[in-house]
């Protein structure tokens, strides 16, 4: 019929302007939908990424916490030191107690038979405490030997700062405590040796090796007991006093090096101790004198021998 009006579009008939408006709408609608979804997407990956970086700084700190922890938590205390330090009395004979449980406070030592307890605080690096030693040691061991005291060693390791990153204090210390743990009746020839002219080691040098402990160890104990040789060149080796070392110090509470009480009363280092002892023995009844006679005696008759 001619003149007809219809609206369908032949083959190839191009979109109307409404058509392509309504299209583009359509694309930008897509794109609008396809970046939200990508905005969102990336807002959750950087919201999980920041929860696993908050996880893992928990469990990182967590880790260094428990890690800190255990390196200062208690550490095994030797037997014969229930007072952090070791005690010999008459004869130099070493009073024997049990160890500690980890982790327990010092017993303060007492004299069961009411003698005069001189106790010394020394650290193997301290050249104070060698002077201390070369000058009174004889003398102290002299008295404890006749019983008109008892002497109370406690090693400590306080001046680590000294030794170039080697903790020469703490791991001497540590020494003297495997030796007092397993070869008590030795532990006073080991702290001698130790403050020994040639033997002791400078400040600011990264002192003895695990070796040379280990040497003079083996030989304070003497090749008769290789069993007890072995057993304190173990414990020597694998640092297990240091720990405790490094308790009983900070226990002990200590301005320096050597630190000397008498019946628990600190001595001021003023005067001469020899003459403050001797002063006190005197008082009770006790010639100190008697002491070196026998001393020399016993020295006389061996050499006689």
């Amino acid at each position: 019929m001619a003149g007809s009006t219809t609206s369908s579009k032949g083959p190839g008939s191009r979109p109307t302007k409404s058509e392509r408006r309504e299209a583009a709408r359509e694309k930008a609608r897509a794109f609008r939908e396809e970046r939200e979804r990508r905005a969102r997407r990336k807002r959750l990956l950087i919201q999980l990424s920041v929860i696993l970086v908050a996880v893992l700084v928990v469990v990182g700190v967590f880790v260094v916490i428990q890690q800190v922890n255990r390196s200062k938590g208690p550490g095994a205390v030797p037997a014969n030191m229930a007072s952090d330090g070791l005690v010999v009395t008459k004869g130099l004979e070493p009073v024997r107690t049990d160890a500690r449980a980890a982790g327990s406070d010092p017993e303060p030592y007492e004299s069961v038979d009411g003698r005069l307890v001189v106790t010394v605080y020394a650290d193997f690096m301290c050249p104070a405490c060698g002077s201390f030693e070369q000058t009174y040691g004889q003398y102290l061991s002299t008295q404890a030997q006749a019983g008109n005291i008892d002497l109370e060693i406690h090693p400590v390791g306080l001046l680590d700062r000294y030794s170039s990153g080697s903790k020469y204090s703490t791991r001497a210390a540590a020494a003297a405590a495997s030796v007092a743990n397993y070869a008590p009746d030795h532990f006073m020839d080991f702290f001698t040796t130790l403050f020994q002219d040639g033997v002791q080691p400078s400040e600011n040098t990264t002192g003895l090796t695990d070796d040379q402990l280990v040497e003079y160890a083996r030989q304070a104990v003497g090749d008769d007991q290789p069993e007890v040789q072995d057993q304190v060149e173990k414990s020597i080796r694998n640092g297990e006093f240091q720990k405790w070392v490094a308790q009983a110090t900070q226990a002990a509470n200590l301005s320096a090096t050597p630190t000397v009480k008498l019946d628990g009363e600190e001595w001021d280092m003023s005067g001469d101790l020899t003459e403050v002892i001797d002063e006190r023995l005197r008082a009770s009844g006790i010639d100190p004198d008697a002491a070196a006679d026998a001393e020399t005696s016993g020295e006389s008759d061996t050499t006689q021998q």
